[in-house]
């Protein structure tokens, strides 16, 4: 189900927007939910192409009247999570829906990935941008926290007053500067992370025990002998501890003892 749609009015937050994407003539953009328009018009009146993917059939064909003399508005029918990216786009623009934030981060950062000098600005709801960016110990470090700053580097924009928005939303959001990394993302390191940051609070060894079933190693006893190998004192350490630098190299030891798998 999708959220109840609000609409961006303050005109000095969609400069700020647009200024932070640095568009040029050049740039293909990838607007998801144009919703009726208004961002679509300032971006479509600098770069090359907009392609402004809209969920909602009504506000689609109001914003095609709207912008109808505009030639370089693309406008496309359909759920941003099902369809596929143009792959001419070397941006992408959005005020996310809340309830798709998670999946559609997750695509739009395997997409960008792939661009080298890609980026895309977001707005998201402040408490899920907080735990994009949450650090280590952070009671907000969680899976999303590790994926986004495993893949991509991350800055803040600029917040924005729920007042922004009409009708008023019950909560804040933040624009963020999403820039992927442009690395090799390996689906295994991110598994084996998913997996122990199920129980992020309890120590390492602990959190690896109870997500043996993910485990190459699901048999507890072998598991406990294959962690005997490890050195020092990181199994002790809780898991929400670690920095991302820390993650691959557990995972890469996990990989030497067989305990997980690529």
């Amino acid at each position: 189900m999708r959220n109840t749609k609000v609409f961006l009015r303050d005109k000095n937050i969609i400069k700020k927007i647009i200024d932070s994407a640095k568009l040029t003539s050049k740039d293909v953009i990838i607007e998801i939910g144009s919703g009726e328009g208004v961002l679509t018009e300032e971006i479509a009146k600098i770069a090359k192409k907009v392609y402004a993917i809209e969920y909602d059939l009504n506000l689609l064909d109001a914003s095609k009247m709207r912008l109808s003399t505009f030639d370089n508005i693309v406008f496309v029918h359909g759920d941003a999570l099902e369809i596929d990216f143009p792959e001419d786009a070397n941006k992408i623009m959005s005020n996310l829906p809340y309830a798709i934030s998670s999946p559609i981060t997750e695509k739009i950062v395997y997409f960008l990935n792939r661009k080298p000098g890609s980026i895309a600005i977001l707005m998201y709801q402040k408490e899920f941008a907080d735990r994009m960016m949450a650090f280590p110990s952070m009671s907000d470090y969680s899976m999303l926290s590790v994926f986004c700053q495993y893949s991509c580097n991350i800055k803040k924009i600029t917040p924005v007053s729920k007042k922004a928005f009409r009708p008023v939303p019950s909560i804040d959001s933040m624009v963020l500067e999403i820039m992927p990394k442009n690395v090799k993302i390996d689906r295994g390191f991110l598994a084996f992370c998913h997996s122990i940051f199920q129980h992020k609070k309890k120590n390492l060894y602990s959190a690896i025990m109870d997500s043996r079933r993910d485990l190459a190693v699901k048999d507890k006893e072998k598991l406990r002998e294959a962690l005997g190998y490890v050195k020092g004192d990181i199994l002790k350490e809780k898991v929400f501890m670690f920095e991302i630098g820390e993650l691959v190299s557990i995972y890469e030891e996990m990989l030497k003892l067989k305990i997980c798998q690529k």
